[in-house]
C-alpha cells in the first residue's frame, strides 16, 4: 500500500505539473492574441547592405515586397570585391620611395551580381520589441570584372616604367610598387559571365516598423566562365565560396500608404 505521505507527494507533484501546463497554455494563448493584434503588414521595402566576407567586401541594394506577414520577395544588385587568400602585400627594401604591392597577383577580381531572392520569417518580433529572424535565399547572374595588375618596375638602367605583371619577365627585386589603380582600370579585361547564390539568416533589430536595421550572416558562391587565374603559380579557381556578414539599413512602406 502507498503511504499517505507518498500519496500527498504524488498529488502535489501532479497539481504542480497541471498548474504549469495550464499556465503555459494561457501564456501561449495570450502571446498569440498579442501578436495577432500587433502585426504590421508592409507592402514594399528598400535597403542597402554593407557586406564584409572571408574574401573581401561588397555593397548591395535590395527592393522587396511582402505579400503577407511571413513572406518577402526581392530583387537585388550588388558589387563584391574578391581577394585571393594568398595575396599578401609586401614592400621592397631595395628602393627609397617603394610602395606596397601583392607579389604574384595577376589581377583584381570584382563580381557584379543581379538576382531574385526570397525570405521566410521563422521568428516574429514580439510587440514589445526584440529581434525578428528570417531565412534568406537568393540567386542570379554574376559578371566577373578582371583588372590586370600593373606595376612600377625598375629596369637595369634605373629607369622606372609601368608594366603589366608577368612572372616570367619581372623579378621581385625589380618591382618598385603598384601602379595607380586607374592604370588597371584602363586595361580591364572582357567580362566573364556566370551565376551566384546566397543563403543565410537575417536578424532585424530595428525599433520602428518603418525602418530596417538588420544583420545578415550566411554563405555565398560565384562561378564565372572562363575561369580566372588570380595568382601566379596557382591554378584558376573553378568557383568562389565565402562566408559573409552584412549590415542592412533601409525603410518600409505600409500597405495602406
Amino acid at each position: 500500500m502507498v503511504s499517505s505521505e507518498k500519496k500527498s507527494g504524488f498529488i502535489s507533484k501532479g497539481s504542480l505539473l497541471a498548474g504549469l501546463l495550464m499556465a503555459l497554455f494561457f501564456v501561449s494563448r495570450a502571446q498569440d492574441v498579442a501578436d495577432s493584434t500587433e502585426h504590421v503588414v508592409t507592402a514594399k521595402e528598400w535597403n542597402f547592405n554593407f557586406e564584409i566576407n572571408t574574401s573581401g567586401a561588397g555593397l548591395w541594394f535590395q527592393h522587396g515586397w511582402t505579400p503577407d506577414y511571413y513572406n518577402k520577395h526581392f530583387v537585388e544588385v550588388g558589387c563584391v570585391y574578391n581577394r585571393h587568400p594568398k595575396a599578401v602585400r609586401v614592400k621592397s627594401a631595395l628602393y627609397n620611395g617603394a610602395t606596397s604591392f601583392c607579389y604574384g597577383k595577376l589581377c583584381d577580381l570584382f563580381f557584379l551580381r543581379a538576382g531574385y531572392g526570397y525570405q521566410r520569417t521563422i521568428h516574429h518580433k514580439p510587440y514589445w520589441g526584440g529581434v525578428s529572424i528570417r531565412y534568406s535565399l537568393s540567386a542570379g547572374l554574376s559578371l566577373g570584372l578582371v583588372f590586370p595588375t600593373y606595376l612600377r618596375v625598375v629596369n637595369p638602367y634605373g629607369v622606372v616604367t609601368v608594366k603589366r605583371y608577368d612572372p616570367e619577365e619581372i623579378d621581385a627585386s625589380d618591382i618598385l610598387g603598384h601602379a595607380p589603380f586607374w592604370t588597371n582600370l584602363a586595361h580591364i579585361s572582357y567580362p566573364r559571365p556566370g551565376f551566384y547564390g546566397k543563403t543565410g539568416f537575417v536578424f532585424d533589430f530595428s525599433k520602428k516598423d518603418q525602418t530596417i536595421h538588420a544583420l545578415e550572416i550566411g554563405v555565398c558562391f560565384d562561378m564565372i566562365f572562363p575561369f580566372v587565374q588570380q595568382m601566379a603559380f596557382n591554378k584558376a579557381k573553378p568557383f568562389y565560396l565565402a562566408g559573409y556578414l552584412s549590415y542592412n539599413v533601409g525603410v518600409k512602406k505600409r500597405i495602406f500608404e
